[in-house]
């Protein structure tokens, strides 16, 4: 913090005021979950995108709290708009390896019966289920941000996934059903790349729109990506058919965010 020194003549009084500016506005934006506990979070953040789970879908980020009132102190971004807090919530289809909360039986719109067994009815109950948990991990502890904030779907290659497109679409299709149904009024989109978007469900920018019923808001991983890459990313075209919002890269130790200009 820097001491500036202004001065006034009043009359014939010379008034001297001590003034402390503040360091410098924020400029970067950074996401955090569960790997951040064991250390500081991003200092200065101009926004924050905090993970809710603790790496699986089924299991809650121990410094949840502390990284949503992190999130919640920054100033966030006003063009093009970006909002203080956002969440990201681990996905993914496991049904093959017979997890616990695998759902035995109920019904799925537009799939039917569940039977207990690997199916897309059973795959799209399981991720409604899923993300109603992770909704209310956050809903008492901030229920304004569980209710508008932007959630991210997190669909990466280091999560259980089933052996068909159809499979994993349908568990997709859960989690955004499960948000909308638990409450989530605001955007819902996806955290991957093209790349692995296309591994886990067949989907390209071209196809996703009607896989979806319109276009999902897309963010760009890049845990190893530099800024000049993320500034890449953001125009090269989204892999869900919207152009990107967000773009990561790495700075130092921590994942950083870059909002991008041609998102809505």
């Amino acid at each position: 913090m820097q001491a500036v020194a202004l001065a006034f003549v009043v009359g014939v009084v010379v008034v001297l005021i001590i003034v402390l500016s503040g360091s410098s506005s924020p400029t970067t934006g950074y996401d955090a979950s569960y790997p951040q506990c064991s250390g500081s979070y991003p200092s200065n953040p101009l926004f924050g995108i905090v993970g809710v789970n603790g790496g699986l879908a089924n299991n809650v980020n121990p410094c949840l709290s502390g990284e949503l009132h992190w999130a919640r102190d920054t100033p966030g971004q006003k063009r093009p708009e970006q909002p203080s807090l956002s969440l990201y919530i681990d996905t993914g289809n496991p049904g093959g390896h017979h997890v616990a909360d695998w759902p035995r039986g109920g019904s799925a719109p537009a799939y039917g019966s569940c039977n207990g067994l690997l199916t897309n009815a059973c795959s799209y109950l399981y991720g409604e289920q899923r993300a109603a948990h992770s909704y209310h991990l956050v809903a008492p502890l901030d229920p304004v941000a569980a209710r508008t904030a932007p959630w991210w779907l997190d669909v990466e290659l280091t999560a259980s996934w089933a052996g068909t497109y159809e499979l994993n679409i349908a568990a997709l299709h859960g989690f955004i059903a499960g948000l909308r149904g638990a409450g989530a009024t605001g955007p819902i989109g996806i955290y991957s790349t093209s790349a692995q978007w296309k591994d886990i469900t067949g989907l390209t920018a071209q196809t996703t729109p009607r896989a979806f019923n319109g276009q999902l808001p897309s963010w760009v991983a890049g845990t190893e990506a530099t800024l000049t890459q993320a500034r890449r990313n953001c125009t090269g075209g989204g892999f869900t058919g919207a152009a990107p919002t967000l773009a990561q890269y790495r700075t130092g130790p921590l994942d950083a965010d870059l909002r991008c200009t041609g998102a809505r």
